[in-house]
């Protein structure tokens, strides 16, 4: 199979990258924030994103509550120290979500992102809704991690288990931007005005690099979330409570209109079984994830970490092979030769299929889609596109519709 010169764009290459989801963000000088499992690459056409554009408020043109509606108190600013034109400011809304939610961001990024106080998390809270069966899970003492969440009757593959929502929303650039004590000041009022400020003071903090609570309390539990296009550092206190391993049975599903997430079962969970996600990118070798994992100051002692040598060994010789495969592949395109890039791609994905990365299935589909499209063999091309809009529904990540799939091949021609 041969694909015409000129005719594949580069989202091959965006695709094949976020193979490895790297979901969190990295070390960022005082904040160093917790990493997790994120969707897998959804195509923008199968999502929906809500942004506003009314006027940036801050503390010096919001005089009463009409001014700074729908903050629910009036906003309080700092100045930059190294752009002295930006102001990082705290906007708050205590009745939002599950005790409210707290922004510190400058006005610019809160007024472009005041829609998503309208979402109401349906997306995430509908499984929970007129439930007489009673939460799946409850919040335990586990030797040796702390809390910890396990299940209290059978959750299938694919089931939500909790839906949360955001308490804290931090713009990662605020800690290094101003002075240490003007920032935790601005931190202490910003967890102050939520409803139930114990939501966020009672959590896990465990990094020796922390010299304020609420700092500690972020640098151990946050995630990354994306708002207004901007990168933030987002605390949900219920997701909190659940631990890493490096091979997890549940995920986080995310969606970027919402403050709203779900925890939902990769596969079936058994009674009493403790409900994991990854708190590193998922196809990472024990090596990288015990180095991933050392700025949380603890070392996994999960079944995939505590394997045999053998099976440790067997396992990251998977996982690098897979990242060996991916830049052939991405070699093989470059000189426009399909029938190679199909052929390693369908070896990533039985090499995938073997270390259960089942999150990644679906970019690999979507790969493979692409190749068989842009070779003219749109009769492959679609049964590949149907199959990752399939293992996205089937894993919970997308609701089954019909309009998925010409979404989907829609961009194939862009």
């Amino acid at each position: 199979m041969s694909i015409r010169p000129g005719s594949f764009p580069g989202f091959l290459y965006a695709a094949s990258l976020l193979l490895f989801i790297s979901p969190r963000v990295a070390s960022h000088s005082q904040f160093s924030t917790a990493i997790g499992q994120c969707p897998p690459s959804i195509p923008a056409a199968l999502r929906f994103q809500q942004l506003g554009c009314p006027r940036p408020v801050d503390g010096s043109n919001a005089h009463q509550p009409i001014d700074w509606s729908p903050w629910t108190h009036p906003p309080e600013c700092l100045l930059a120290e190294r752009l002295p034109t930006t102001k990082y400011c705290v906007f708050t809304n205590s009745r939002h979500g599950n005790g409210g939610v707290s922004m510190i961001t400058t006005p610019e990024t809160a007024a472009n992102s005041v829609e998503i106080l309208n979402d109401s998390g349906y997306t995430h809270i509908k499984s929970f809704v007129n439930n007489s069966i009673g939460p799946a899970y409850e919040v335990i003492d586990i030797p040796g991690k702390g809390k910890g969440v396990v299940a209290t009757r059978r959750i299938k593959r694919a089931e939500p288990i909790m839906a949360d929502w955001a308490a804290l929303v931090v713009d990662l650039n605020f800690p290094t931007s101003v002075k240490r004590a003007q920032g935790y000041r601005l931190l202490h009022v910003a967890v102050d005005q939520l409803s139930d400020p114990d939501r966020v003071l009672l959590l896990a903090r465990n990094n020796v690099f922390s010299a304020d609570i609420v700092e500690d309390v972020l640098r151990t539990n946050a995630f990354s979330f994306t708002l207004a296009g901007e990168t933030h550092m987002a605390l949900y206190p219920k997701v909190a409570r659940v631990n890493h391993a490096c091979r997890p049975n549940a995920f986080i599903r995310f969606t970027p209109s919402s403050l709203a997430v779900s925890i939902v079962a990769l596969k079936d969970i058994e009674p009493g079984e403790e409900i994991t996600i990854t708190y590193v990118p998922m196809g990472k070798t024990r090596e990288e994830r015990q180095a991933g994992l050392l700025k949380w100051g603890f070392n996994c002692t999960c079944s995939l970490c505590t394997a045999s040598k053998a099976e440790r060994a067997a396992s990251d010789y998977r996982r690098e092979k897979i990242k060996q495969l991916r830049q052939e592949v991405m070699r093989a395109v470059e000189a426009w030769d399909g029938t190679k890039a199909v052929r390693l791609t369908h070896e990533v994905l039985e090499l995938m299929q073997a270390e259960e990365l089942a999150p990644l299935y679906a970019s690999q589909y979507e790969i493979m889609a692409r190749l068989y499209w842009k070779a003219r063999d749109k009769k492959t091309g679609t049964k590949y596109a149907q199959m990752s809009i399939d293992t996205l529904v089937d894993l919970g990540y997308l609701e089954d519709s019909p309009e998925a799939l010409p979404a989907l091949l829609k961009t194939f021609d862009d």
